[in-house]
């Protein structure tokens, strides 16, 4: 991604030079036009940079173009470094031209806004320019540990740090362990205040496995409509909700979307428990145009109400542990894992076999999946072995013929009470697949005690 980042930032400085010869060369009415177009455009914009991302991990074409790019890169700066300085600027011509060829969708923009901010204030500082320009979103970001009224945060401060809630927390931050270094990774990536690495804390304490009443599932709590609009895989083989990197990038991406649209970190945190358009909804019925008034107010529901004290609290008590009384916690190791990168369907018993390991730590370390194997039309799904296993791995899989066997058929045995439906359910399959393997039993009205049938089991009897 970083790498990615750099490649946007130099083609944006071209277009950004486009960009203010037009402004000087337009009326301050037309530019004040421009201005207003872009904020009523802002939220459609969002949504575009959203399915350009989708869309950018499949464009083999725009990604091939982008890799030559690098390498040219690559070439300029080491010939830099050597001195070669008229080689180096020769490669640097063609990095630049085989980045203008790679037709990236413009909305990706988005995602280096920040950057792009910072290289122009460098370049104005070197060519010591009178004149600066700024762009919409700041570099700066934080967010405020206190409210208007800090009676709410002081009271989740002294619940949190109270028995039975106290227990809770604890266990929540010793699972952060796992998961702070990816966290941490991606809110650099896109900028975000670091803050944010203690929202799961609310959400989610930290349980991978968490599924609210609502549906929300994984870290961060993420609905499954809002997921898949966010990128992700929801369906009979994967959910990456459970994801810890890719749930990870969705929900950062979703909170820059939101702190975009309403510049207020704190609406930004309502928001992702509201639902953005909810919220803007209570914003206009109630004039509020901050989180304390739409509090003072009664505007929002009493959950969203809670829920912005409820992450300073957390975030406050992270920060200082030892004074809350957080003291030797045993934080879980950090997430380490070898990839192996496979278009096929495994059996997970097979992979846990070929990695000289257990069935459980291979679902431990893929817990996005589903199924009894890795996902059916996944190409290059990124499956998770132990760490260290990689070489033995590919060795041993490599000799087996059978990626997913079939488990066969298996035996039961009626007892008095049993149903065709019963027996059907108990082993995932249905009643007219047992008749398929059992051609006798259309010749009987009721099923005999101590009969024998064969049966085929579905697929989820495995899991």
């Amino acid at each position: 991604m970083k790498n990615y980042k750099i490649l946007f930032v130099i083609l944006l400085l071209f277009i950004c030079y486009n960009l203010n010869a037009q402004e000087e060369n337009s009326t301050p009415n037309e530019q004040n036009n421009i201005i207003q177009t872009n904020t009523i455009e802002e939220d459609s914009n969002i949504s575009k940079a959203s399915k350009a991302l989708q869309k950018a991990a499949n464009d083999s074409k725009t990604k091939s173009k982008i890799v030559a790019a690098q390498l040219y890169y690559q070439k300029s700066y080491n010939e830099f470094k050597a001195n070669n300085l008229k080689k180096s600027k020769k490669n640097f011509n063609l990095f630049l031209e085989a980045l203008k060829s790679a037709d990236i969708d413009p909305a990706l923009y988005f995602f280096i806004f920040d950057d792009f901010n910072e290289i122009l204030k460098q370049l104005n500082s070197i060519y010591s320019s009178t004149t600066t320009i700024s762009t919409s979103i700041s570099k700066e970001y934080s967010i405020a540990m206190s409210a208007e009224d800090n009676s709410l945060v002081e009271k989740y401060i002294s619940i949190y740090s109270s028995k039975p809630a106290k227990e809770r927390i604890k266990l929540a931050l010793e699972r952060s362990g796992a998961y702070k270094d990816i966290i941490l990774k991606t809110l650099r990536e896109m900028n975000l205040p670091e803050e944010l690495l203690y929202l799961p804390i609310v959400e989610s304490l930290y349980n991978i496995n968490t599924i609210s009443r609502a549906g929300a599932v994984g870290l961060w709590q993420i609905m499954a409509h809002r997921g898949r609009a966010l990128g992700l895989q929801i369906n009979y083989w994967i959910d990456e909700r459970k994801d810890p990197e890719k749930s990870t990038k969705a929900a950062c991406l979703y909170l820059k979307q939101l702190y975009l649209m309403l510049n207020d970190w704190h609406l930004a945190l309502a928001a992702y428990n509201r639902g953005e358009y909810g919220l803007i909804r209570d914003m206009r019925f109630s004039n509020a145009s901050n989180f304390s008034e739409m509090v003072n107010r009664n505007a929002i529901p009493k959950e969203t109400q809670n829920y912005v004290p409820q992450f300073i609290a957390a975030a406050t008590i992270a920060k200082d542990l030892e004074s809350y009384g957080f003291a030797a916690l045993n934080y879980d190791q950090p997430l380490k894992y070898d990839v192996y990168y496979t278009n096929k369907v495994i059996d997970l018993k097979i992979v846990a076999s070929c990695a000289n390991t257990t069935l459980e730590e291979i679902k431990r370390l893929n817990p996005a999946l589903q199924a009894w194997s890795t996902p059916l039309g996944y190409p290059n799904f990124a499956l998770k072995i132990p760490y260290g296993s990689k070489d033995v791995f590919s060795e041993n899989i490599s000799k087996v013929n059978d990626l997913n066997p079939s488990p066969g058929f298996v035996k039961h045995k009626i007892v008095k009470g049993e149903y065709l439906e019963k027996i059907a359910a108990k082993y995932k399959t249905t009643p007219k697949e047992i008749y398929k393997d059992n051609t006798s039993l259309s010749r009987r009205k009721y099923l005999r005690p101590g009969q024998t049938l064969i049966i085929r089991p579905g697929r989820k009897y495995f899991k």
